[in-house]
């Protein structure tokens, strides 16, 4: 959607500019860093050694942004006006080109710890979720990713609400996988980055006002058209991922047991006892999402991004309804032909963390209790 009465800065200092855009990716980096390095934190790594890691994956995560929203849209910058390529503060970043930087800067510091690194792409979702949900509401104010026009008495596609209700799927599919099921880890990842590609592809590249490429086809009565740069990496992303996500379900599990060995014990201080990160970042998204719907209604009238921000913001608070109701079957010890992998987890049903037991696929998830009795809950996966 098109809006001309939204001003693209939020205020200015001289000839300085802060873009609405630059202010949601802020909060969307803030509150997924927030979920990553608690999550770490209960683990049991290392804060600061992670910070670093995160701060370098970010940094790469945006070099990477800005190389394919410029290879993708305006490569004559390149050859033409190199300064311009630079210049990320007047808005222009790909979130595929950050996934896929930033992917790689992670593994290239944690490459030789691969259930860390599995865990940890696992934890990012949520944040790259946001990123997606909010990054896409800034694009309004910016004037960018445009839908096509159509000739069905609306005008152009809201392609900006479209991408970011990607996010509000990505990032409710998340934490219901979190806490309803156990997959292992990096299938959170490699799924959601399966889902994502699948939903950009058919439907929001679909209907965004994008160059065609190889096959010209657009049909101006629907605004579609086929196929745009994206649409045509869309294939070899789903294979990519797909065969990803096989890999944590069949791979994964069997090597579980060799990966552990340097993993902490279970803690045993309260002190270090879980919160629930997610449902804190699952709020505040919610709340913040809610109070700008108002703002959009009662500052710039526009009742179609108000109301899907207030819905978005209400299902967010809705998902959180409930986590504390998981693990409640009793057990002293592991049951027969289990053995402790030494990972910890945290625990969404409980204020305690959540040692893992494992044989195949197939996971005990246990909850410290006190000195003599713990809570358990057996979940069996698909093979």
């Amino acid at each position: 959607m098109y809006l001309p009465q939204l001003n693209p800065y939020a205020f200015k200092i001289g000839a300085f500019g802060v873009h609405w855009y630059g202010i949601f990716m802020v909060m969307a980096i803030l509150g997924g860093g927030y979920y990553l390095l608690e999550r770490v934190k209960q683990w049991g790594e290392d804060e600061d050694r992670l910070s670093n890691v995160v701060f370098w994956t970010i940094v790469w995560g945006v070099i990477g942004a800005r190389v394919v929203f410029v290879l993708a849209n305006d490569p004559q910058w390149i050859w033409t006006d190199p300064l311009q390529t630079l210049k990320i503060w007047q808005g222009g970043l790909a979130i595929d080109g950050a996934l896929g930087f930033g992917l790689l800067a992670f593994w290239i510091q944690l490459r030789h710890r691969p259930l860390l690194f599995n865990h940890i792409m696992d934890w990012t979702v949520p944040g790259i979720a946001m990123g997606i949900f909010m990054v896409r509401i800034g694009n309004i104010f910016d004037h960018q990713v445009l839908g096509r026009m159509t000739e069905l008495g609306f005008g152009r596609w809201p392609e900006q609400l479209w991408g970011s209700f990607i996010g509000v799927l990505l990032i409710l599919r998340y934490f219901w996988l979190e806490h309803r099921r156990t997959p292992p880890p990096g299938y959170q990842f490699w799924s959601a980055m399966f889902y994502y590609a699948i939903l950009r592809g058919l439907i929001g590249e679909t209907t965004r006002d994008n160059p065609l490429y190889l096959i010209h086809y657009l049909n101006p009565h629907w605004g579609i058209g086929f196929t745009t740069l994206m649409q045509l990496f869309t294939p070899p992303i789903l294979v990519f991922t797909g065969l990803m996500m096989r890999r944590t379900w069949r791979a994964s599990a069997t090597a579980l047991p060799t990966l552990v060995h340097d993993q902490p014990a279970l803690p045993r201080d309260p002190a270090t006892r879980a919160s629930h990160p997610g449902r804190t970042v699952m709020r505040l998204l919610g709340a913040v999402s809610i109070i700008g719907g108002l703002l959009f209604y009662l500052a710039w009238r526009v009742p179609l991004v108000s109301g899907y921000l207030v819905g978005a913001g209400l299902l967010f608070l809705i998902d959180t309804i409930g986590w504390h109701q998981r693990y409640q079957v009793v057990l002293d010890q592991a049951p027969e032909g289990f053995e402790p992998t030494g990972e910890v987890y945290v625990n969404p049903g409980g204020e305690g963390p959540v040692a893992v037991w494992h044989q195949g696929i197939r996971r005990l998830y246990v909850r410290a209790m006190g000195e003599h009795e713990t809570s358990v809950m057996s979940s069996q996966a698909d093979s």
